[in-house]
């Protein structure tokens, strides 16, 4: 990656990227040795105005995949940047981009199983109306993002979860979304797996 453009990235500079891109559009597909675009490391620092600009003048950015299995979604959601993850969801959704909404990261996780572990509940909530398929998705660890959230007592989620037919309900150590609310004291309020 063009130095300077890393260093735009880096600082949120958008006249400066645009700047570069003007002068040769193919500089934003630069990366750095970790795989990372200037819009993942805009996401990475949460630089949501250089964000936009970006997904203007290089949609294909949006599918872009770094050394860590990530999207710039997925690592605007690890990085806790939760209003540029919904921006990015919006773009993907809008641009029928549903690999870059489905990937999953090196540890098998996808944007849903990140934004219900960090206890970003609308995010949450979102990924599963934009694209339930996310609910499917059972990480390295054996943890569906329905065990997650049973294991968090987020309840809004878990309702959610359960609209979709085929959500998976695993956990880890051999455990399933049921174990987890009884664990939890949970056992008689909405939260059941499928099929159970």
């Amino acid at each position: 990656m063009d130095r300077r453009l890393l260093q735009a990235a880096t600082s949120g500079d958008a006249a400066s990227m645009k700047h570069l891109a003007l002068h040769d559009p193919a500089v934003l597909l630069g990366t750095t040795p970790q795989g990372n675009t200037c819009l993942h490391i805009s996401c990475i620092h949460g630089h949501g105005g250089l964000c936009m600009d970006v997904v203007v003048l290089n949609r294909s950015l949006l599918t872009a995949i770094n050394a860590d299995g990530e999207t710039p979604l997925l690592t605007s959601v690890t990085s806790g940047h939760v209003s540029l993850a919904s921006f990015l969801l919006r773009c993907c959704r809008d641009q029928q981009l549903t690999v870059a909404i489905l990937q999953l990261d090196k540890h098998g996780c996808n944007a849903l199983h990140h934004a219900i572990r960090s206890g970003h509940r609308e995010l949450a909530l979102e990924l599963i109306e934009a694209e339930p398929a996310l609910s499917r998705v059972v990480n390295k660890y054996h943890e569906s993002p329905m065990f997650i959230a049973v294991m968090r007592n987020y309840a809004d989620i878990c309702e959610k979860l359960l609209e979709i037919p085929d959500s998976a309900h695993g956990g880890a150590f051999g455990y399933n979304a049921l174990h987890a609310a009884v664990r939890n004291g949970n056992a008689g309020e909405t939260f059941c797996c499928p099929g159970q």
